[in-house]
């Protein structure tokens, strides 16, 4: 008699696979030890992933999940700032995967664009014209993303680190009322 499926297989092994980058980063992530946490067979996990960076790309969707949840909490667009700084600091794993070493290998083209429209979106409800909120996301996102790996790199806070942070927000806020005011 064959075997029946099990219908949550897949959702196991890409729990499996985060389980492992959240210890242990990418060097953790294999397909071995994914079936091993998983408790199935590598082959089963191939039947899934044609290889590892397929699951790393998937790892991937999954922390973008997460940290775009992360945002949609937000009160303001400061608040989105402040937040990004935060997922970054408090998920350093998922914000390694979303924006570390390797990430553009993981992202098509349309991924890109759906994540920066995704950003732009917040910019958009902050009062930017829609066909400027591209334009300055980009700048914000990578003034964001310098202080989260500022942060990541020296793992000890610092009233110098604070001082950082705290001209980031002011120059994002200043370039979203630049954007606002049409300039």
């Amino acid at each position: 008699m064959p075997r029946t499926a099990d219908p949550e297989l897949p959702h196991r092994i890409l729990k499996a696979a985060d389980a492992l980058w959240q210890s242990g980063g990418e060097e953790a992530v294999t397909i071995r030890g994914v079936a091993a946490e998983a408790s199935t067979t590598t082959p089963t996990v191939y039947s899934h992933y044609a290889d590892r960076e397929a699951m790393l790309t998937a790892l991937r969707a999954l922390a973008f999940r997460r940290f775009s949840a992360h945002l949609a909490k937000s009160r303001d667009f400061q608040d989105v700032c402040v937040r990004h700084l935060e997922f970054g600091t408090r998920h350093p794993r998922d914000y390694e995967l979303l924006y570390g070493r390797g990430w553009m290998e993981r992202v098509t083209g349309d991924t890109q664009r759906g994540e920066i429209e995704r950003y732009a979106a917040h910019i958009v409800r902050a009062g930017v014209d829609e066909t400027r909120a591209v334009r300055v996301a980009y700048p914000i996102m990578m003034m964001l993303h310098g202080v989260v790996m500022h942060r990541l790199l020296n793992k000890k806070p610092s009233p110098l680190g604070r001082t950082i942070a705290a001209a980031c927000l002011e120059a994002c806020m200043t370039l979203l009322e630049s954007a606002r005011q049409g300039k």
